[in-house]
């Protein structure tokens, strides 16, 4: 059952704006109650408005915001449904939060996450902000995990200031180095983005962690999901066992896991300062996975260029550009070609040859 509100009409009220303002405001809060309390059995999502309303709510009613982050192609989403519906679970989230499905693939939920820097693993994933929108708790959920219990527990962890993973990085740089900790918290930095931090926490986990046991389920998986730097001891024991990890796992996911993260450290902004001895490593680390020399070329030739520049041999940097150039290349890459030399050398050589792309570019 939902009660639909007629827009109301004000009639010769004569009022300054902070009083229209909370005019206004009762009213967006009149009609989310309406429909929040009617809208359904179990956690009271609520229905027919937006992220504005929901935290116009939240601040209206003092709590906490809950974003069930979700695609309506999802099956484990799907299959939440009736746990987010049981009494208990309804109970505990309708007195404590404000409820609301964010739908990924919308506009709404599409600028939200990336406005807030939040990257979705996966679905569904459970955000708790609180009402003036900070970020207080992520959790991830799966097939595994679906039960009254542990939506009531990511929900209490989110009300504990010490528990939520907002209290992560405080808690990290204290010293707190438990493994199960490490792999939550590089978990957690990857999905807000922050590189460095999701990589400092694997570091710390890989040292922390028995080499003997760097191939075992777990590992896999944190190299599969978490990883995502191709220096953390853990990927450089993977890439020298590579026999190993491929007679316990599937070897096309062990060949995809090793490749994503080469080229993720590759394109991430540490690439464009990798020397000529590292582009190297890299080159010898594809090649271990079965890359062709030419795919190899075509995925390295910023970095490798950039590196050489940047080293002082320029000729060694042009040759590869120009290992580039072909009977295809059209105005537009030779203009690229041209302003990537000149950006990078002052060498009379080097301009030379940009100079001349440049006149290709016309």
């Amino acid at each position: 059952m939902a009660i639909i509100l007629k827009p109301i009409k004000y009639v010769n009220i004569k009022t300054n704006k902070m009083k229209m303002k909370k005019i206004l405001l009762f009213v967006i809060f009149f009609q989310c109650i309406t429909i929040y309390s009617f809208a359904q059995k179990g956690t009271a999502f609520l229905q027919g408005g937006n992220l504005r309303t929901v935290f116009n709510m939240a601040m209206a009613q003092n709590k906490p915001v809950f974003l069930e982050v979700y695609a309506p192609s999802c099956h484990v989403c799907n299959a939440f449904k009736p746990t987010f519906e049981l009494p208990q679970v309804g109970n505990f989230y309708n007195q404590n939060f404000v409820s609301y499905k964010l739908d990924i693939t919308s506009p709404e939920g599409a600028t939200f996450l990336n406005k807030q820097g939040i990257w979705i693993a996966s679905t569904p994933t459970l955000l708790f902000f609180d009402k003036e929108v900070n970020l207080m708790h992520i959790s991830i959920l799966g097939e595994n995990l679906n039960s009254a219990q542990v939506l009531i527990d990511a929900a209490t962890r989110a009300l504990n200031p010490k528990q939520r993973t907002a209290a992560y990085k405080a808690s990290f740089q204290s010293g707190n180095r438990e493994a199960n900790f490490l792999i939550d918290y590089g978990m957690i930095a990857r999905i807000m983005r922050d590189t460095v931090s999701s990589i400092s926490a694997m570091n710390a986990y890989a040292q922390k962690t028995p080499k003997n046991k760097y191939s075992n389920n777990t590992n896999f998986l944190v190299l599969q999901k978490i990883i995502i730097d191709d220096e953390n001891d853990i990927f450089e024991y993977m890439i020298d066992n590579l026999k190993e990890f491929s007679g316990k796992y599937d070897p096309k996911l062990v060949k995809q896991t090793a490749e994503n993260i080469i080229m993720y450290s590759l394109y991430s902004s540490r690439g464009m300062r990798y020397s000529v001895a590292k582009i190297n490593k890299v080159r010898t680390n594809l090649g271990k996975l079965g890359v062709d020399k030419k795919s190899i070329d075509g995925r390295l030739w910023r970095e490798e260029s950039n590196a050489y520049f940047r080293e002082n041999q320029p000729t060694k940097a042009i040759t590869i550009l120009s290992n580039l150039v072909d009977k295809k290349t059209d105005k537009s890459s030779y203009k690229f070609l041209s302003d990537w030399v000149k950006a990078r050398t002052k060498d009379k050589i080097a301009l030379a040859k940009a100079a001349e792309w440049a006149k290709l570019s016309k």
